[in-house]
């Protein structure tokens, strides 16, 4: 068994008995300075586990199986330092190691200042960091090979990109922030509302965090998609992607219920969203779907829905304690706010059954069928456009001060303009697109007139309205984008040839061979040889009397196939998205290069397309990520005033 393995199975042992500690607390003060102290002791573990990990692919130690799979003599050291959050079982034990940190830090802080609602809360979080620990043992990062081989498989080069070394980080930081906030959800559910200011303080600022968090992390993401060909473009309705955004849909959803509710509804859509964080980390880590994004098939997926669901139990079990109503029907009718905000909320909700349902069904069908049923993305944009429709209505109410009939009568007109223009097909070719972006011009105008009278106001109230406005910014960028964007097909090229498509000439100048480079593994043939080879096409593109002088990459990974790397050149009206793409004669060429031997090739398969307006969907990402950014400032801010140094 492997030292980082044995760290883990210790630190599990010792929160156990913390937790038993933790539960004599109450009879005996002493023991909660001992718990303090074992639990600090199993947190010590937690980290040396995973720069354990760390080391072993930095110093390429490839009896462990994980670094064998992700890793090679060859990478580069900072794909090695990232490698532990990149691989399938590697990512539990990092998550493991954040929510470490954020208790940890969390127990410090508290250390002296013990009562009834902290207590209980230390119990939760010793219960799901235990959890988090033994699905990373089912399947362990440390789980040693029978021999060692003399070299590493190889990083995936879809992989092998500056984005990984972020997007995950941010994304299980906001999976951490949701898990520590929903400990604190349920520690005030059990204590009564004991000390729930706080509880309301602290569930603010985790919350707020990992708002921000899981929005940059599906923006990164999505630019990581865009800019790397292969994942799909920046969205493209993947399983793993639609799993991504439950858990954002849900918080947002959580952030439209009204303040001061006498129903359980924050609470209800808190579980909702850890289980939409347990569900989206189960398709990934545990391969319940096929995806580009997800890992192959292990224990660990139905191991987390196990516990999701424990954990569901277990918070029914509390509200019937409770004696309060999970949700109260009871919006202002007078009150266009009131009724917008109501409408915001159940539209997110049918959002994300959507996007839930598009996910599990094919899960649960799989369990009874032998051919399930798949989703596509026309599913979910035939499903999910109405309720689009209704949350930037509601969006452009909580935003406008009119009476409820002038709203109303507003949003008919609107939508009547939206119906002429997707009946004369502008201004794209896509009705629904037509449709809907009339509405979305309103509110937009709507959402900026509130801004522009808030902003000498209270920062909570602008900085919302922000992230508002970012949304409608996104959504138009979307529409716009997936309604009118054109691709050319696959147009041959030859070295000296001139290609004409969409509006743009491409002379085709020289290809360039790079022999091999690196150093991989071959499995099927037991040897150790280069990883890559390389190709580059030279090329000028004219458009618009502008000449710009480029090149075209395509590689060829000896255990993972051709990879193309795309060439994007924006405008204010879109961008164009060129790549070169295999045929028999430049496979070969990249065959024999990673031999040694050069091969000319003959010609190439070039792809040009033309996707309208992307940059509004990156400005609105901005906007979003500067909106929240605010609002969680200004949760900061408070803290430091009201607990002065």
């Amino acid at each position: 068994m492997e030292t980082g393995e044995i760290f883990l199975i210790f630190a599990c042992v010792l929160l156990l008995f913390d937790f038993i500690l933790l539960l004599m607390t109450k009879e005996k003060k002493k023991f909660g300075e001992l718990a303090f102290f074992i639990s600090s002791i199993a947190s010590v573990l937690i980290i040396a586990s995973y720069l354990r990990l760390t080391l072993a692919f930095l110093s390429n130690n490839f009896r462990i199986g994980e670094v064998y799979a992700y890793s090679s003599s060859s990478l580069a050291i900072w794909y090695k330092l990232g490698d532990p959050w990149i691989g399938s079982s590697g990512s539990m034990l990092f998550v493991t190691f954040l929510f470490t940190l954020l208790y940890f830090a969390y127990r410090v802080k508290g250390s002296g200042k013990e009562n009834e609602f902290r207590t209980t809360a230390y119990k939760i979080m010793d219960i799901f960091l235990i959890a988090l620990l033994l699905v990373t043992l089912v399947k362990s990062p440390f789980e040693l090979l029978p021999v060692t081989p003399p070299d590493g498989a190889g990083l995936n080069p879809l992989l092998q990109t500056f984005w990984v070394l972020i997007h995950p980080p941010v994304v299980f930081l906001g999976y951490v922030f949701v898990f520590f906030a929903f400990a604190l959800t349920l520690s005030g559910m059990i204590t009564g509302g004991s000390e729930r200011q706080e509880l309301r303080e602290a569930l603010k600022r985790s919350l707020y965090a990992a708002w921000l968090f899981l929005a940059l992390g599906i923006a990164l993401g999505g630019w990581w998609s865009y800019e790397v060909l292969g994942w799909g473009g920046y969205w493209a309705w993947d399983p793993v992607e639609t799993a991504s955004l439950l858990p954002w849909l849900a918080l947002t959803a959580y952030f439209h219920l009204p303040a001061r509710s006498k129903d359980l509804g924050k609470e209800l859509t808190l579980l909702i969203t850890f289980f939409m964080i347990i569900f989206s980390t189960a398709l990934t880590r545990g391969g319940l779907l096929e995806s580009v994004h997800a890992f192959g098939k292990s224990p660990v997926g139905p191991v987390l829905m196990g516990f999701a669901f424990c954990v569901v139990l277990f918070f029914f079990y509390l509200t019937r304690r409770a004696n309060k109503p999970l949700y109260n029907f009871d919006p202002d009718t007078s009150s266009l706010y009131s009724v917008a905000i109501f409408a915001a909320y159940w539209s997110l909700m049918s959002l994300l059954i959507i996007c839930f349902l598009g996910d599990a069904a094919p899960i649960i069908g799989g369990l009874f069928r032998e051919n399930p049923m798949t989703t596509n993305p026309d599913f979910y944009n035939k499903w999910c456009y109405p309720f689009m429709l209704a949350f930037v209505a509601a969006l452009a109410g909580c935003n406008i001060g009119l009476k409820i009939k002038r709203y109303a009568l507003l949003i008919a007109v609107v939508l009547g303009i939206g119906a002429v223009l997707a009946t004369f097909g502008q201004p794209t070719p896509n009705w629904l697109a037509n449709l809907g972006l009339p509405l979305l011009l309103v509110t937009g105008i709507a959402i900026a007139y509130n801004f522009a009278r808030l902003l000498s106001k209270n920062s909570r109230l602008w900085s919302k309205t922000i992230v508002h406005l970012a949304v409608i910014i996104i959504l138009i960028g979307v529409l716009f984008s997936s309604a009118a964007e054109t691709e050319s097909g696959n147009i041959v090229a030859e070295p000296g040839s001139v290609i004409d498509a969409l509006g743009i000439q491409i002379a085709v100048n020289n290809f360039t061979l790079y022999p091999g480079s690196g150093s991989v593994y071959y499995p099927q043939h037991s040897f150790v040889g280069p990883e890559r080879s390389a190709l580059k096409m030279d090329i000028a593109i004219e458009e618009s009397g502008e000449v710009h002088h480029e090149s075209l990459w395509m590689y060829y990974y000896a255990n993972h196939g051709v990879v193309s790397e795309p060439l994007i050149i924006s405008a204010p009206t879109g961008d164009v998205y060129i790549s070169m793409h295999q045929t028999k004669s430049s496979f070969n060429s990249m065959f024999y290069a990673l031999m040694g031997q050069e091969v000319q090739p003959e010609d190439a398969i070039i792809v040009v397309k033309r996707v309208a307006l992307i940059w509004l969907v990156w400005f609105g990402i901005l906007l979003l990520g500067i909106g929240m950014t605010v609002l969680l400032l200004g949760e900061l801010a408070k803290l430091k005033i009201s607990h002065p140094p």
